[in-house]
């Protein structure tokens, strides 16, 4: 069963819309639940096919819904035809109207998972060498996690402490600026000018640039720390008394050790996970699917590219990359993937511990066509929508904008000193604006 509350609260919505909806100002025990599926503490506790909390602000002056449903059971497709669902029988109620009430009744989904199967075409393409790096091979700790029940594998993901040192920061792009930039990148891009050059490529590639020159900053910026460091212990040890050698010749060992561990990354990519929807590839969209179809594409993506200073002609070549892993999931590559994934059924945790060793991998997720602001309970559709704070590093949302707005919401989700990096870019605070 889903868990449903309700309850009040002494916050104002004056008080939310003040603080551009920040979290900071959301009400105590809002979210119910964390970005780890978990059930609830005590013998009796279980995971919950859903966890709904409606809170009523202080004199009567809004509401708050907060909704958690676990991925594996829908992806955003899903969540959001849910949510409207649910508002449109509950603006038919309110407001007796029988025939919206009779067409949501007759609404037919699908959560039949074996409709992926019967659309899965002969043809099979050969996965990218890092999706395969991540979902084969000998991994016993990802497998030993599997093998572990839902309730106690989310207690042990829940003590690895994933947010740890994690911040989050939301950024609005102006329709003016994305449309600006678009057509100063159409012409160093192939094809750039036939509407081939969207929302989406284009925002995932200035991520892939911004991110990676943003690490690349943090890592130089740790160098010279630490090379100040090591001057001046140097300079102690020169000045030492002759007694104290023996001393510094220990010292002089530590800092060459201190050296060696903060040398810069030999890695020469980035590892892009670009989230895909297979009812695409599939030719689903039309059969109301609302389980999970999200696959990920995992790709090295070279440093030398994305690196450089963020302009139209360097954003033409990370355009063309974003572009190609796009374009390349087709039909053929779902059917690989699903082949992949049902010849070892225990593969689900491995991206998990594949993230946690490549501190610099980045997760791109659009959900700019999911419909967040078509919910209407009654009292029209909602003011703002968003995801829980900080739950994992490298990681990138992109929203759409509260209508009749066309801006694009970038929630960006990294370790702190990123973060800094990010937030000091040029190009970035020229190109966006902040919301919190």
């Amino acid at each position: 069963m889903p868990e449903y509350v309700e309850s009040l609260s002494d916050t104002h919505y004056d008080t939310l819309r003040e603080s551009n909806f920040h979290h900071s100002s959301w009400p105590k025990g809002l979210t119910r639940v964390g970005a780890i599926t978990m059930a609830a503490p005590g013998p009796a506790g279980r995971i919950k096919l859903a966890n709904v909390h409606v809170v009523r602000l202080r004199d009567n002056s809004g509401v708050i819904i907060f909704i958690n449903i676990p991925h594996y059971v829908v992806d955003g497709t899903g969540f959001f035809s849910f949510v409207e669902l649910w508002g449109k029988h509950c603006l038919a109620e309110r407001t007796g109207d029988r025939q919206l009430a009779q067409q949501t009744s007759q609404l037919e989904y699908c959560f039949d998972r074996s409709i992926i199967a019967r659309h899965l075409p002969v043809e099979r393409k050969p996965l990218d060498s890092e999706t395969l790096r991540v979902y084969t091979g000998f991994k016993p700790i990802a497998d030993w996690i599997a093998w572990l029940s839902p309730n106690t594998r989310g207690r042990l993901l829940n003590r690895a402490k994933f947010n740890s040192g994690v911040v989050s920061h939301t950024f609005r792009v102006s329709r003016q600026a994305l449309e600006m930039l678009r057509k100063e990148v159409s012409e160093y891009v192939a094809d750039g000018s036939d509407g081939k050059l969207t929302d989406r490529y284009l925002l995932a590639a200035i991520l892939s640039k911004l991110i990676a020159r943003a690490h690349r900053n943090r890592r130089d910026q740790e160098s010279v720390s630490v090379a100040g460091w090591l001057f001046g212990a140097a300079c102690s040890v020169v000045g030492a008394a002759v007694g104290l050698v023996k001393y510094g010749a220990r010292l002089l060992c530590c800092s060459s050790n201190c050296d060696s561990s903060v040398k810069r990354d030999s890695s020469k990519y980035q590892s892009l996970n670009l989230l895909d929807d297979i009812r695409h590839g599939l030719g689903l969209v039309d059969k109301q699917y609302m389980g999970n179809g999200l696959i990920p594409h995992n790709s090295l993506c070279p440093l030398d590219v994305l690196e450089t200073p963020i302009n139209p002609r360097s954003l033409a070549k990370a355009v063309d990359m974003v572009r190609s892993i796009y374009e390349n999931a087709d039909a053929a590559l779902v059917a690989s993937f699903v082949d992949l994934l049902s010849s070892n059924p225990k593969s689900f945790t491995r991206p998990m511990i594949y993230m946690s060793t490549q501190p610099e991998l980045l997760v791109v997720t659009c959900e700019m066509e999911f419909k967040l602001y078509a919910s209407d309970f009654g009292n029209g559709p909602p003011e703002w929508v968003c995801t829980i704070p900080s739950f994992v590093a490298n990681f990138v949302g992109l929203l759409p904008s509260p209508p009749p707005s066309t801006d694009v919401i970038a929630n960006i989700i990294l370790k702190a000193p990123v973060m800094k990096q990010v937030l000091r870019d040029e190009f970035w605070r020229d190109f966006t604006q902040i919301v919190y």
